[in-house]
Formats: C-alpha cells, structure tokens, sequence
C-alpha cells in the first residue's frame, strides 16, 4: 500500500495537516496553492517569450546583413547591436 502524503501548511515550525486548518484557511491554503501553480506557469511563459523575442531580434539582423551583402556595405562601426535596440523594437510593436 501506497501512503499518500496530505498536503501541509507549515507555521512557525510547526507543520499542520491541512484537513486541520479552520474551513476558511483550507479555502485560502486553495488559493495560494492556485496562485502558486500560476506564477510557475507565467515563469515558463516569460521565458518562452524571451527566447521568442531573441531569435526573433536575431532574425532581424540576419535580415539585414543578407540584404546588406548585396546592396551597400554597413558603414564603419556599426555593429548588430546597433541595429536592432529591444526597447525601439518593443515600443514599435505596441504601436
């Protein structure tokens, strides 16, 4: 037989079965459980978004340099960061 743990709550050191919490604090034990699963799930979505935003913003500059090779050289000192800011890129997209 499998012994399942039941959930806890720990306070000031002390670990209370969460069945033994009053009606109103196994509701908010509920919540913060809840919440808890979303901040993990908006934690991977951020990061998603931040690789998206990165081979997105490389991909402009991949872009860019193809369409440089056969048109005009960059000018001198320009370099890929030059061409694309994040900030310029973001603000762009919400207009």
């Amino acid at each position: 037989m499998v012994d399942e743990q039941k959930p806890f709550v720990t306070i000031d050191g002390v670990q209370i079965s969460v069945e033994d919490l009053p009606e109103e604090a196994q509701g908010i034990f509920g919540r913060l459980q809840r919440l808890n699963q979303k901040k993990a799930t908006l934690t991977l979505d951020m990061e998603e978004l931040e690789a998206s935003i990165n081979f997105f913003s490389s991909r402009i500059i991949t872009i860019v340099n193809e369409d440089s090779l056969m048109g005009e050289p960059p000018s001198e000192g320009e370099d890929d960061e030059a061409l694309v800011d994040e900030d310029e890129v973001v603000s762009k997209s919400e207009n």
